[in-house]
């Protein structure tokens, strides 16, 4: 598979998060409304063996999620900070770079202590993601007016900075899609919108500086020689190989309960999908067979959805590799 690093410049406020099965989803639809969805239903019949494409979640600004490891024993008089540190959700990249090779939960502990310590030391402001409860009203679709006492919070997210960027990855298989069918599909999802309320201005980005915010081979999608285990960029699940068990065995992790809907032209209709179970970002898993190693981990789930198997949900665990 080939891999991407891919900078976004969002230009209005986005009503879903930038999840991973979520861009999935989108590009899976857009690729079929392009290419014709009986060429989409033949590639995805089989991707969990020929991985057409993958994603990452979308990270700002090169940073990275905190990784969940064995967590650090905090001494007396770090605990003023410990409370903090625990709710911190990404880090700098560069710093998982170069400590992937040994990870300690003690080192991140210490470096994100000092990056805290200069910021405040040189009085620089960090670029904040809002997250903001609209008020809205439900519509009756049929007769095109709002219902009585059908008030509800929708949260929506904005950006209070013009340098904020969203950095994500992908990974693809070159045999079945190209780097401008790629491109092109991303882009026309940024004018086009993301997410929730995409009709409604939402969900715009575009790419940042066109070719030159593309990176291929990103360094934070290479495997190392003796890396046993990966940290997850992506929202997902392993995949149970059969006779050989799971492709990966949880180490520490989080886990969400997803409610996915249809998109596209089912988005109007029955689009409701069945609920399920995912690991988070930065949740990490020990790889099971070393003399093996895959560049995608996790599988599709392809069974939650009433309108048939061709209708999937791209939980694929995304692999930053380190050594625990």
């Amino acid at each position: 598979m080939k891999s991407l690093k891919i900078k976004l410049k969002p230009s209005s406020s986005f009503g879903t998060k930038f999840q991973s099965d979520t861009m999935f989803g989108q590009f899976c639809w857009m690729y079929g409304y392009l290419k014709g969805f009986k060429k989409l239903e033949g590639i995805i019949k089989d991707i969990n063996e020929n991985h057409f494409v993958a994603f990452s979640d979308g990270f700002t600004n090169d940073m990275l999620p905190k990784p969940i490891i064995e967590p650090y024993k905090f001494e007396a008089g770090e605990l003023k900070n410990a409370k903090e540190y625990k709710k911190t959700e990404f880090i700098q990249a560069d710093f998982l770079i170069k400590n992937r090779y040994n990870l300690k939960d003690k080192d991140i502990f210490d470096d994100w202590l000092k990056f805290k310590s200069n910021s405040e030391r040189k009085n620089i402001a960090q670029p904040e993601i809002l997250t903001e409860n609209i008020l809205k009203n439900s519509v009756n679709r049929i007769a095109g007016t709002t219902f009585d006492g059908q008030l509800y919070n929708s949260e929506e997210i904005f950006f209070n900075a013009d340098n904020i960027l969203i950095t994500f990855y992908v990974k693809y298989n070159d045999a079945i899609i190209t780097l401008k069918e790629i491109k092109n599909i991303v882009s026309l999802i940024g004018e086009l919108g993301f997410g929730r309320d995409a009709s409604t201005g939402k969900g715009r980005f575009r790419i940042d500086d066109g070719d030159s915010s593309i990176t291929d081979e990103p360094e934070e999608l290479k495997y190392f020689e003796g890396s046993n285990a990966f940290m997850t960029l992506s929202h997902g699940i392993p995949h149970n190989l059969c006779e050989n068990g799971l492709d990966c065995e949880l180490n520490y992790g989080k886990i969400i309960t997803k409610f996915p809907k249809h998109g596209g032209f089912l988005s109007n209709g029955d689009y409701f999908k069945n609920p399920f179970v995912v690991y988070r970002t930065g949740s990490t898993f020990l790889i099971n067979n070393i003399n093996n190693v895959k560049e995608i981990y996790g599988k599709a789930l392809n069974n939650i959805s009433r309108h048939g198997d061709n209708h999937i949900q791209g939980t694929f665990l995304m692999p930053f590799f380190i050594k625990i």
